[in-house]
């Protein structure tokens, strides 16, 4: 990318970072934990920085102050870095025109002959005639085939401890787990893929890869991580009741589910659909305190998962009750909206909408709980010492 590329765009770069359209982050910076590993969002100072170029007319500045052309991976490559295991999905013709496409594929073989942890994994939407990623700009079709895919390994107890199972969405991120927190890929193990795909105008045939990146042999992990809802009860963390009356802006609804045991929250993670405008989760204390831990905007063009540093990591103890707000714009000034004079309720359609909150939790005994408590109070009485001595 080069500064003639960029320079007509300029006004508009003022705009989007101005609103924080851009970069696609979503986090309300007022109110929960502000500390992410994966943030790419500027500061205030920065912001003003950037307006202040384009009001002054967009300068190119002192070529020698210039820094290197930033390098963006193609879609043959990978963020994570060249993966330990490759895992192939079955191939699929997703047809020119057609419904959505709702099928359980697989299972497909991992080929491993050892019980390996997962340090991170990416997800891929592969196509098989080399075809590029565009729009149909006389058709108004999408980039992408896929919309979402469960991916799991057979036999996955959605209440167990450990083991892999990951929910991926259109545009998500990769997903680094924890250092100390180990996910188990199994010896002899196999991957099934519940998928969502859709048209894009012309017959494509793809599949759905899978990227892995290991701990060393011998890892030994200090916590367990599995499944988004494992730890959670007292109902889904799914609402299907939804039905969102036309021309409204600002419409809630709300779920609640208990922490079976404690826990730590290692990311936080909506997913609306296209009338979704915003979620908030609070947390319910048992000693009756009660805390919102993050509101966040929501662009179904930009689904994001937001991974917490692990000393700002929200710690659950047992009996905590997680309440979820999500809120939807389903009228005119919702830029996303597909039809806004349209009653919109839940459904698995693309044009549906849906209410979900994917976390990702490492469950705790009780004296693992009761031990990271310790320490965290251990590292706010350092950081308080240093700041009096400062």
């Amino acid at each position: 990318m080069t500064y003639d590329e960029v320079r007509p765009w300029a006004r508009s770069i003022k705009q989007r970072t101005a609103t924080r359209e851009m970069p696609p982050w979503f986090i309300e910076p007022d109110v929960g934990v502000q500390h992410f590993k994966n943030d790419p969002s500027l500061s205030a100072e920065e912001i003003a920085m950037v307006a202040r170029w384009v009001d002054s007319g967009a300068p190119r500045g002192n070529p020698a102050d210039m820094p290197p052309p930033r390098e963006y991976l193609d879609r043959t490559e990978w963020a994570i870095g060249e993966p330990d295991l490759i895992v192939e999905g079955p191939e699929v013709l997703v047809k020119a025109v057609a419904p959505d496409y709702h099928r359980e594929l697989g299972p497909v073989p991992t080929g491993l002959t050892e019980d390996r942890y997962i340090a991170a994994v990416e997800v891929k939407e592969t196509r098989l005639d080399g075809s590029a990623f565009r729009k149909e700009e006389d058709q108004g079709m999408n980039l992408f085939t896929l919309h979402h895919a469960g991916i799991r390994e057979l036999g996955f107890d959605m209440d167990a401890p450990d083991g892999f199972y990951l929910i991926y969405e259109v545009g998500q991120n990769e997903t680094v787990y924890p250092a100390d927190t180990g996910v188990r890929l199994r010896a002899d193990s196999a991957l099934t893929y519940t998928v969502h795909m859709h048209s894009v105008g012309r017959d494509i045939p793809v599949r759905v890869d899978v990227g892995f990146k290991f701990h060393p042999e011998g890892y030994q992990p200090k916590y367990s991580q599995s499944g988004y809802n494992a730890g959670l009860v007292g109902g889904s963390n799914v609402r299907e009741d939804l039905a969102l009356p036309p021309g409204n802006d600002s419409i809630r609804y709300d779920n609640f589910q208990t922490m079976s045991q404690p826990g730590i929250l290692t990311t936080f993670e909506p997913h609306l659909h296209m009338s979704g405008d915003r979620m908030c989760v609070e947390a319910l204390y048992p000693n009756g305190y009660r805390e919102i831990l993050n509101c966040s905007g929501y662009d179904h063009n930009w689904v994001r998962t937001y991974v917490y540093e692990d000393d700002h990591a929200p710690l659950l103890p047992r009996g905590t009750i997680l309440h979820i707000m999500g809120w939807y714009n389903n009228s005119e000034t919702n830029s996303n909206n597909i039809e806004p004079r349209n009653w919109k309720t839940g459904g698995n359609r693309s044009v549906d909408e849906m209410f979900v909150f994917l976390p990702k939790i490492t469950l705790l005994t009780d004296e693992q709980f009761e031990a990271e408590v310790a320490r965290r109070e251990a590292l706010q009485l350092g950081a308080t010492t240093n700041q009096q001595n400062d």
